[in-house]
């Protein structure tokens, strides 16, 4: 499988294909494009961008990519990207791991394979209201039956048998979002070759943070099926990114301004997704709940101190952002894209408080030369030159202050080279 760009009116919609090209593929991950280029239709003007929607697949994305309705996946390595401009996402876990890395997400939920009903009318429903069990495309051997349906083939043609159903058992995701969208009950089996963070999100999502798991198809018959839906279609469907053809989409801001209170909006959001699965709350959410925080948490701490200290309000005093600064650049490895965060938060600002050389080298861009003053590879004189300053030529008391604070900090700057080597 790889995870390739399909240009939808000059516009990149990501999913994933087979490596065959003549391979089927999982419905899941065709819809995505499918509801884009409906939602699109014939239009002239051409979109440069690029747009991360259905599915579990936000660790794809790219610093200024556009995200509509996609979600977290809890079973891989996920660091989130920034800047992303966030208009919709599945659910409430997917948006406490964005603020929780200071990207900025609006409240609003849901699959957008919720809007197939709407955007493709010709579906009839192509069944006699019987049950069907929708196993995920990754333990297509879980379950066998005539009431089985794989995952793979043609989109349109499986959400026509899942709306002419009874009652949908399925681990697959996508089957149960679609039963949602026609009405059709169903009943979420415990995935086996999935993380349950993507079903808690979409469940939670959509007003059902509680929802239990069947183990098997016989105890998804005696559970019965879950709650409805409680979505705001239209709400998703206005959340679609129309302006990103045709080249109105607003500059994102990139400052990492507000990372403090995305921080603790995260906080809260988790806090009201902990009280709403509950004190009992099955494994299934509790392994959700604790992957969120992991995600969260596998930030740079360094960076994060950084980040806190250059938010909006946070009135940093030199000596605390210039220390963070300080062991950020020792303590990290050099990454072009978190180095770049790093230096457009102290440029930010750079004119309110009294930043050390290498801080003031760092908001230049030139974060390699600060890093090799901080680890005594390169001196302050070499700073102050790329700064187009002179050296001191006697102590001041500023920066008599400034090197006591930074550059004449042995004690951390020998704890600095200690844990990186």
């Amino acid at each position: 499988m790889a995870f390739s760009d399909h240009s939808i009116a000059g516009v990149r919609v990501p999913h994933w294909v087979p490596d065959a090209p003549d391979a089927p593929r999982n419905f899941g991950d065709e819809i995505g494009p499918l509801l884009v280029r409906a939602l699109v239709g014939d239009r002239a003007d051409q979109g440069d961008a690029r747009l991360i929607s259905v599915g579990s697949v936000l660790q794809f994305a790219s610093p200024g990519d556009v995200v509509w309705g996609a979600g977290i996946n809890g079973k891989v390595r996920q660091r989130v990207r920034y800047p992303l401009d966030v208009r919709s996402v599945r659910g409430p876990l997917t948006r406490a791991v964005l603020l929780g890395n200071g990207v900025r997400v609006p409240e609003v939920y849901g699959d957008p394979a919720l809007l197939v009903p709407s955007l493709f009318s010709s579906i009839r429903p192509d069944g006699a209201g019987g049950m069907l069990v929708v196993p995920n495309l990754n333990e297509l051997e879980r379950v066998s039956g005539d009431e089985v349906l794989s995952p793979l083939g043609d989109p349109l043609a499986i959400a026509a048998r899942i709306a002419g159903s009874g009652f949908v058992v399925a681990s697959s995701l996508h089957a149960l979002v679609i039963a949602d969208a026609y009405g059709i009950p169903a009943r979420p089996l415990v995935p086996v070759a999935e993380h349950p963070l993507k079903y808690l999100d979409y469940y939670a999502g959509t007003g059902r943070a509680r929802v239990e798991f069947a183990r098997s198809v016989d105890e998804a018959i005696a559970l019965g099926p879950v709650a409805p839906a409680e979505v705001d279609i239209d709400a998703i469907a206005r959340a679609f990114p129309h302006d990103i053809w045709g080249g109105s989409a607003a500059q994102q801001d990139d400052s990492s301004a507000d990372y403090s209170a995305r921080r603790r909006e995260s906080w809260r959001a988790r806090e009201s997704l902990a009280l709403a699965v509950g004190r009992d709350a099955p494994d299934s959410a509790a392994q959700a709940l604790l992957r969120v925080d992991q995600i969260i948490g596998e930030q740079s701490p360094e960076l994060a101190e950084v980040l806190e200290l250059c938010s909006t309000g946070a009135m940093p005093d030199a000596a605390s952002l210039n220390a963070a600064a300080l062991a950020y650049l020792g303590r990290t490895e050099p990454h072009g894209e978190t180095d770049a965060r790093f230096s457009r938060a102290l440029r930010r600002v750079a004119g309110e408080t009294d930043l050390a050389v290498i801080c003031r080298v760092a908001a230049t861009g030139k974060v390699s030369l600060a890093r090799a003053i901080a680890l005594g590879e390169k001196t302050d004189d070499d700073g102050l030159a790329h700064l187009g300053e002179s050296a001191p030529t006697a102590a001041s008391p500023e920066s008599e202050s400034e090197r006591q604070s930074v550059s004449h900090a042995p004690g951390l700057i020998s704890r600095v080279l200690r844990r990186r080597g």
